[in-house]
């Protein structure tokens, strides 16, 4: 949030420079909050998600997040799949501004979370499938097995952490598609 400390003394002296640059801090605050950005401190996170739905069949796996907040433009979702319902090294899947995605993993039986985060704020708590989560089977053919997971946002090299999303905001390893 952008302030500026000097404005007290020009309300007396200049009250139309005074005006004017409250107007502009005022403009410069709003388009801030709308993009999601804060120059001086890290957003706070959006709430959780209420639920996150999935099925599979043929190898195919099915998701759709509920998330019944209001929220302000810029909020994105992310899903996660695991091998394990620790999510040592989950696999991550951006979904944008869509709450499903439906994509083919084959074979594998596996751990689903989600979660939303808007740049420039800490990734929401994230919601398993299943409370304690519930590993879920893709059946069909078997695809080939997985790569090593990279995870997500800027992380030093050989670390592997889910829930970032973007990234860790004040950490230095804050990364995401640019809006401006």
């Amino acid at each position: 949030m952008l302030t500026i400390a000097q404005l007290a003394p020009l309300k007396e002296r200049d009250p139309y420079l005074y005006e004017t640059l409250t107007k502009l801090v005022a403009a410069v605050n709003a388009t801030g909050q709308r993009a999601g950005l804060d120059p001086g401190q890290p957003l706070p996170a959006p709430p959780a998600i209420a639920a996150l739905t999935v099925q599979a069949a043929n190898g195919w796996f099915d998701l759709a997040i509920s998330d019944p907040a209001s929220a302000r433009p810029g909020l994105f979702y992310f899903a996660e799949s695991d091998t394990t319902p620790a999510f040592a090294a989950p696999r991550v899947y951006f979904l944008g501004a869509s709450r499903n995605l439906y994509v083919q993993l084959g074979n594998q039986t596996l751990y689903w979370r989600g979660y939303s985060q808007y740049i420039g704020s800490y990734p929401s708590t994230p919601v398993t499938y299943g409370s304690p989560p519930v590993a879920v089977s893709g059946g069909g053919a078997a695809g080939p097995a997985p790569l090593p997971s990279s995870g997500s946002g800027m992380l030093p090299p050989g670390v592997v952490r889910g829930g970032n999303g973007f990234g860790i905001p004040g950490s230095g390893r804050l990364r995401g598609p640019s809006l401006l």
